[in-house]
């Protein structure tokens, strides 16, 4: 399990607060769906769901059955410039990968920083790195599996470097189908919610718990977890720098969301609807 956040170090001088030059001063999550947006607006929070990672390329064994998959409760976010967007959110036929969808929410990145984002480390198969964390987690692997002592401190933080770490090309699930990725592209940032005062799997792989690994099942957990107030991610209105819908038609029915959500206040109103982005016009000048 997860333990409960610590106060975080002082990094001193490393601390100075500068703005990103060759990265975004913006976090990004897209979906698929205008529903998935409009919740988080009307809620003003953004809900972690199980997701799949595959980690094949780690050789992990437990006994003698391969770990393929595991999932674990998160949120996904890029690190791209605006004009770099629509290589991370577009479907690209000519390589046959997906995007990740034209509605998204951008969120200030030293907010995000504060609230415990981490980007994430993408592996060379062939470093040294990746090498000897392979090593290590089956050592810790084959302890469990003969039930013999673990320390917990460091099988936990093995299992959290498991979380955020990702290979720079592979393979990628979407809607039930397989495809190539480059996930270096995306320079990705993840935040892990606090599971320790939730009764749910915190960590899940398709060699010990199969049945859990199916899709239905995981929806069903994830649809669960947005009952959990403690693993949510709470918004502000001065986190969220862009509200990105597809359409001018979307755009007037997120505006409707906004003034059910804040009533009569209309200076939280006129600030939220101001960082409303319309895909379809803004990315014919990138």
């Amino acid at each position: 399990m997860l333990e409960n956040k610590k106060e975080g170090i002082d990094f001193g001088l490393q601390k100075k607060n500068t703005d990103y030059k060759q990265s975004a001063n913006t976090l990004f999550n897209f979906m698929t769906k205008f529903d998935y947006l409009v919740k988080d607006i009307k809620d003003m929070k953004l809900y972690p769901r199980y997701v799949v990672e595959n980690v094949e390329y780690l050789k992990l064994k437990f006994g003698n059955r391969s770990i393929g998959n595991v999932a674990f409760p998160m949120l996904c976010f890029c690190d791209i410039n605006l004009h770099n967007l629509p290589l991370h959110v577009e479907n690209d036929d000519l390589n046959g990968t997906k995007g990740y969808g034209k509605y998204g929410i951008g969120l200030d990145k030293n907010w995000c920083e504060r609230k415990g984002f981490q980007p994430i480390t993408y592996a060379n198969q062939e470093s040294k790195f990746s090498i000897e964390f392979s090593e290590l987690f089956n050592e810790n692997l084959d302890l469990l599996y003969s039930d013999l002592p673990l320390k917990e401190e460091f099988s936990n933080f093995i299992l959290d470097q498991l979380r955020l770490i990702k290979p720079l090309k592979g393979v990628m699930n979407r809607d039930g189908e397989w495809f190539n990725k480059n996930f270096h592209d995306e320079r990705e940032w993840r935040y892990l919610p606090d599971m320790t005062k939730v009764e749910m799997s915190d960590f899940i792989n398709d060699a010990t718990k199969p049945r859990e690994m199916e899709s239905a099942t995981l929806n069903k957990m994830s649809d669960t977890l947005t009952n959990e107030n403690s693993v949510h991610l709470d918004l502000d209105l001065e986190c969220i720098n862009y509200i990105f819908v597809d359409s001018s038609k979307d755009r007037d029915k997120m505006i409707n969301v906004i003034k059910e959500r804040f009533g009569d206040d209309i200076d939280k109103c006129m600030n939220l609807a101001s960082k409303i982005v319309i895909y379809e016009q803004i990315a014919r000048d990138w």
